[in-house]
């Protein structure tokens, strides 16, 4: 994505309608299983989250913002001793 295009999307995901919309995503995703969004350990690297813990979410560099803000989680993340949550919603 170019610089622009990619401001363009970020700043979608945090207006209305699709910030409400990413947010019953992730609360209906919670009541499943443990997010990688709820972790204290996530942190925003461009546009991927990876972990500081150093575990590997993905096989790539991370996981897409956009997924982690839908709800998406790694395998890692459901037995993971170093998973801090912080439920904000």
């Amino acid at each position: 994505m170019t610089p622009k295009k990619t401001k363009i999307v970020e700043q979608e995901m945090f207006e209305e309608p699709m910030a409400s919309l990413l947010t019953n995503s992730r609360i209906e995703a919670r009541r499943k299983r443990r997010l990688v969004y709820d972790c204290m350990n996530a942190i925003v690297v461009g546009q991927n989250v990876v972990c500081r813990k150093k575990h590997k979410l993905s096989f790539t560099k991370g996981l897409g913002l956009l997924s982690v803000l839908r709800g998406r989680t790694s395998l890692i993340c459901q037995t993971c001793k170093d998973y801090d949550e912080e439920i904000t919603e």
